[in-house]
């Protein structure tokens, strides 16, 4: 039976001991197959106590370019999907601790599923991989100790430490060129019993098997109708085993299933995820991220040209206020860069794209960072009126040979200006909200408890009689148990 050429390691055929292992030029290179893991003439073995025992192994000839017939303690499968790899060696997935330099080894996956993602570059020395966590701690072989573990990357270069050179199972098959008909990550808004179709397509006679990663956000049955059933995310996978003829094969993307709408006041700071935001790559693979300083964020530097769209959940008012705060750094090719935008025939769920929607640019009606300055700007208040539902507003990013980075945070859509005075009277205790604080207006004194709408406390204090204000950053509060917006 032939090795996989792509997809799930539950595919992966075994290596029945006979095969010739030859050596990958570059990282490039690296597709789902069956390979060993060599550093300075030593193999990485699955005899495992934190790290991998290096063990000494003899070339098929004396070139260094090929292994024949190795121990299947040193072959390790690789799959490759989308530029993330997994790892494994029978039923044992290679995961990274978390910290340190050691591994974990277990047959059941890691809570954390990001710890069993690796991803590989090519080094001055040798292949470099590294786990998606971690920029700077490389799977490395360390002489002294005889094992493999995951170093320190300034290592790379000391006399003691080597990078990997893998070598690859020969391929005896055919691919069968297995792929859906719409690949790329897909976002839908939440419906109950709403369907739509993903199909691939395969040269192979074996069958199409469909499988949803998380039942519970969505199903996919064997002709290829996706169901939805929750908000979450989920791996959506096509799979063909092999035969005579073909390899067996496996291809997924990601889909994300999101709140359709979002009451006003909706408040974020982006700090803790994009939440029910859509995250379109239209053009590349470049997609926005959330970072916990500073927001979701976007670097299109060396990634090629991209097109990638942030687009909030729908709101139903007619006039609509938006605020927030905009970091750049860098220079991106002429004409590239970040607008704002909105939409009110944006249907994520029968349009594959944005692109597929009316918007109207409003980049000119919010204030921004001068180009490549590093400096952070409040936009000022933007209101949108007349509107007619459902109102989505988008950030647009595109970069070309040149690429901008940009940092978005603390925003705010509510049906009242933002900046305006609000307030709430609390059994004698009068909150007015505004931009940047709270002030407390009480004739005695009063204790007071400030919590965030995670349920996270935030204050709690004993205010004099009189005038007290209190600085908080943008967000929803709740003050004695009512909601307070502070923008």
């Amino acid at each position: 039976m032939a090795a996989l050429s792509t997809g799930s390691f539950s595919l992966q055929a075994a290596y029945s001991g006979v095969g010739t292992f030859n050596k990958i030029a570059s990282a490039s290179e690296i597709t789902t197959g069956s390979y060993v893991f060599m550093a300075n003439d030593q193999a990485m073995s699955n005899d495992f106590n934190k790290r991998f025992t290096a063990v000494a192994l003899t070339y098929a000839d004396g070139t260094k370019t090929s292994i024949t017939d190795p121990d299947a303690s040193i072959v390790f499968d690789i799959v490759a999907d989308n530029g993330t790899l997994t790892i494994t060696n029978g039923d044992r997935i290679v995961a990274y601790k978390g910290d340190g330099t050691e591994f974990t080894f277990n047959t059941s996956h890691a809570q954390d599923a990001t710890l069993e993602q690796w991803t590989a570059a090519d080094g001055t020395k040798g292949i470099i991989v590294k786990n998606v966590n971690t920029n700077t701690r490389y799977i490395m072989l360390r002489e002294s100790s005889g094992t493999f573990g995951v170093y320190a990357s300034s290592n790379e270069n000391s006399s003691d430490y080597f990078t990997l050179t893998l070598f690859k199972k020969a391929d005896n098959g055919i691919s069968p060129e297995l792929a859906f008909d719409n690949g790329k990550d897909r976002y839908k808004t939440f419906a109950e019993g709403y369907t739509f179709s993903s199909t691939a397509s395969s040269k192979s006679a074996s069958p199409i098997a469909y499988s949803s990663s998380n039942t519970a956000v969505a199903t996919i049955d064997n002709s290829g109708t996706v169901t939805l059933k929750g908000v979450g995310e989920t791996e959506i996978k096509a799979e063909v085993a092999a035969n005579d003829t073909y390899e067996g094969a496996a291809v997924s993307y990601k889909l994300t299933v999101v709140n359709p709408s979002a009451e006003l006041p909706y408040v974020t700071s982006f700090k803790n995820g994009l939440g029910d935001w859509l995250n379109y790559c239209a053009t590349g693979t470049l997609p926005w991220e959330s970072h916990e300083n500073y927001g979701a964020q976007i670097n299109g530097y060396n990634k090629g040209t991209s097109e990638t769209w942030l687009v909030s959940p729908a709101v139903s008012n007619e006039t609509v206020y938006l605020a927030f705060s905009a970091y750049t750094k860098y220079t991106g090719s002429e004409g590239t860069g970040l607008f704002l935008l909105y939409s009110t025939n944006f249907d994520p769920n029968a349009m594959d794209s944005p692109a597929e929607a009316t918007w109207t640019e409003i980049t000119d009606q919010a204030n921004w960072p001068a180009e490549g300055s590093g400096e952070t700007v409040a936009s000022g208040t933007i209101t949108l009126s007349g509107l007619t539902a459902p109102v989505r507003v988008a950030f647009k990013y595109t970069c070309g040979e040149e690429a901008s980075q940009w940092s978005l945070t603390d925003l705010i859509l509510s049906n009242q200006t933002p900046g305006s005075v609000d307030e709430t009277t609390l059994s004698g205790l009068k909150v007015i909200s505004g931009r940047g604080e709270i002030t407390l207006l009480t004739d005695q004194e009063t204790e007071i408890a400030v919590y965030a709408l995670t349920g996270a406390q935030v204050l709690r204090t004993t205010v004099a009689a009189g005038s007290t204000p209190i600085a908080l950053p943008a967000g929803i509060y709740l003050v004695n148990g009512v909601k307070v917006i502070v923008f």
